[in-house]
C-alpha cells in the first residue's frame, strides 16, 4: 500500500510538472490590450473636455474588441475622469454603437468603412474617436495606434480635435510617434 502511494504522489508529481511546463510557455495576458487600455484610459484623463453640464458621467465605450472592454472594466471601472466617474460600454459592431451612440472617448476595432461610419455619426461631436487600423486618421479618427518594433503607439490628428472643440493635453501629445493635421 504504502509503494502504491509513493507511485501516486510521482505520478502526481510528475503529471503537474509536465503541465506546468507545457502551460510555461503560454501567457494568458494580452498585452495589447493592457497597453490600449492604459492610453484610453490616458486619453480620457489628460485632456481637456467642453464643459457638459448635464453629464453624470464620463463614458468610453469600446466597438469590436471585448478584451479591450474587460481590461479597462478590471483597471478603471472605479476611477473618476475629473469629477465624473468613469463608465466603460460595449459594443460588438458598428451598428449596435450607432443604434444608441454614447461616449466622450470611443475605441473602434473595425476600420475603413466601418470607421467611416462611426466617425461620420461623430463628426459634429467633441468625442475622441480612437482606431488601430491603416489609414485611420484618414477615416476620421483622431488618435489611431501603431505598432513602432514590439511596442503599441500612437498617432493624432490634432487639427482635426481642435476643430471638434478638444484640446489634447500636453502629455498625450508628447508621447505621440507622429501628429497630423
Amino acid at each position: 500500500m504504502a509503494l502504491n502511494m509513493v507511485w501516486l504522489f510521482s505520478l502526481v508529481l510528475l503529471s503537474s510538472g509536465a503541465f506546468a511546463q507545457v502551460n510555461a510557455g503560454v501567457d494568458e495576458t494580452d498585452t495589447r490590450a493592457i497597453m490600449q487600455a492604459n492610453f484610453l484610459f490616458h486619453f480620457a484623463a489628460s485632456n481637456e473636455w467642453p464643459e457638459e453640464p448635464e453629464a453624470d458621467d464620463f463614458h468610453i465605450a469600446v466597438i469590436g474588441n471585448f478584451r479591450l472592454y474587460e481590461e479597462l472594466l478590471d483597471k478603471y471601472a472605479l476611477k473618476l475622469i475629473g469629477a465624473l466617474p468613469l463608465k466603460i460600454d460595449f459594443f460588438d459592431a458598428v451598428d449596435s454603437f450607432l443604434e444608441r451612440p454614447a461616449g466622450q472617448v470611443v475605441y473602434c476595432e473595425p476600420g475603413g468603412g466601418e470607421l467611416l461610419r462611426v466617425a461620420q455619426q461623430l463628426s459634429d461631436e467633441p468625442v475622441l474617436l480612437v482606431a488601430n487600423s491603416e489609414a485611420a486618421l484618414a477615416n476620421g479618427a483622431l488618435i489611431n495606434f501603431v505598432a513602432v518594433g514590439n511596442r503599441i503607439r500612437y498617432e493624432i490628428n490634432a487639427d482635426r480635435a481642435r476643430e471638434k472643440g478638444m484640446l489634447i493635453g500636453n502629455k498625450i501629445m508628447s508621447w505621440a510617434v507622429k501628429t497630423s493635421p
